[in-house]
């Protein structure tokens, strides 16, 4: 599955179901295998957007984003155990000049209710 929506569809519609006589569990598992490949593309171009709306989707934060340019990649950021969003995101774009359009135009941006907040995306720290 691409999202925590399409896993939580998943679950509701399959989890205590039987199949082939035995009653199936279907759950989030408890913790992620560690991968080395990102969980979408990235670029240098990367920007971070908080206060997003509870109800804001990877799929519809690129699409917000893609007024300014080539958005190569975009996901919100879920809490791992309760599969919420946590209200903030990543996207990333192909170009510096669609990142800086971006950064300028879309920061204060009315999103599914809240006005989000764009920022350069900082390294993690550790």
């Amino acid at each position: 599955m691409s999202n925590v929506e399409d896993c939580n569809v998943i679950i509701e519609n399959l989890d205590g179901t039987e199949y082939l006589g035995r009653t199936l569990k279907v759950n989030f598992a408890d913790k992620p295998k560690p991968n080395k490949e990102p969980l979408y593309p990235e670029t240098e171009y990367k920007l971070f957007v908080g206060n997003l709306s509870w109800t804001v989707t990877s799929e519809s934060l690129a699409g917000a984003f893609r007024e300014c340019g080539e958005v190569v990649g975009a996901r919100v950021v879920y809490d791992g155990d309760t599969g919420k969003s946590r209200g903030y995101g990543f996207v990333c774009y192909s170009s510096k000049d669609e990142m800086e359009t971006a950064l300028e135009s879309l920061d204060g941006l009315e999103l599914e209710g809240r006005a989000i907040r764009v920022n350069l995306a900082q390294g993690k720290k550790y």
